[in-house]
């Protein structure tokens, strides 16, 4: 295909520079047909199956089989809850299944390319967010046995994702297979197939596999999050905009009793905000970097560290704000 028309498709599609050599990596013939020929539309299984550009001939089960793949595939996403009526996905949605739907083909990319592509979904993130907000989303950071008891009181039935943010770059080195979701609704990744649904038993062992790896532990209401500091969009952009210790909100920070350390350790090794630090056999602690996760507690063989309640913030700019898997 020429230049021209990649353009076009990107345009369309709201692809960045970033994946500007990518178009035929990420999307099929058919699939760029289809970006070209639905730009700004709704459509359904009738409309493509009376195209005559994608030979149909007027099948329409064919071509409402042929819809459910590509909205599996992240391409298209559906208008409403009859899921009849579909429009095109943009590059954002595209990406996020993309990464996490088809991870080995994904990983198919250089490191390079993984990182310029992760730069942008990082920038387009904070896009979405209302920075003029001390708290732009509900998100919040749980310690582990709080995070127990909030999937033993959801009655809603539980998935398990692959995390989004560790597929883009992949190069962390933690679990991947970690985030659980109450969403199931349309455009969701158990509606689009990629969820696997569990039981709360799963869930919560998953979770506990998860704080014994490292990874911090946050909510937004739709799902859990089980974090790192190196990939996690949500602790990215909380350093970035300078709102540690105010979003993601904590109700907890760490309490640190210097005279019962023994100096192993083991709370700098995991800690993803380096709020512990040690020279020597000696280790201090960065209350102002403290995200009030806990995962510093749990692995602290003196008792040394405990949380204790965050002191109020006064003046914070909040807003009736939803978060999705970020």
């Amino acid at each position: 295909m020429c230049q021209t028309e990649h353009r076009r498709i990107m345009q369309i599609f709201e692809m960045p520079e970033a994946a500007a050599e990518l178009v035929d990596f990420f999307l099929d013939p058919v699939e760029q047909k289809i970006i070209r020929s639905f730009e700004g539309k709704h459509f359904t299984a009738e409309d493509l199956a009376g195209a005559e550009d994608f030979g149909f001939a007027g099948d329409r089960e064919k071509a409402a089989a042929f819809l459910t793949e590509k909205y599996r595939r992240g391409v298209i996403s559906k208008v409403d809850e009859t899921g009849l009526l579909y429009r095109l996905n943009n590059f954002y949605g595209f990406l996020d299944v993309f990464c996490t739907a088809r991870k080995e083909e994904y990983d198919r990319l250089t490191s390079e390319q993984k990182h310029r592509l992760d730069d942008w979904y990082l920038d387009a993130y904070v896009d979405t967010l209302d920075t003029t907000l001390s708290r732009p989303t509900p998100d919040k950071v749980v310690p582990l046995e709080e995070m127990l008891e909030i999937i033993d009181r959801d009655p809603r039935p539980v998935y398990l994702n692959p995390c989004d943010c560790r597929s883009l770059t992949g190069d962390c080195g933690m679990p991947v297979r970690t985030c659980i979701t109450w969403k199931n609704g349309i455009n969701s990744f158990a509606d689009r197939g990629i969820s696997e649904q569990i039981d709360k038993e799963r869930a919560k062992e998953i979770v506990r596999e998860a704080d014994r790896a490292g990874l911090m532990h946050s909510t937004m209401g739709a799902g859990i999050c089980n974090c790192c500091g190196d990939c996690c969009y949500l602790f990215r952009v909380q350093r970035r905009l300078g709102l540690v210790g105010i979003w993601p909100e904590s109700k907890w920070i760490a309490s640190f009793d210097a005279s019962k350390c023994i100096g192993c350790g083991k709370c700098v090794k995991r800690c993803h905000m380096d709020a512990f630090t040690k020279e020597d056999r000696t280790v201090s602690f960065d209350a102002s970097k403290c995200v009030g996760c806990g995962i510093c507690v749990n692995t602290c063989p003196r008792s040394a560290i405990e949380l204790v309640g965050r002191p109020p913030i006064e003046g914070l700019k909040t807003g009736n704000t939803s978060s999705e898997s970020h």
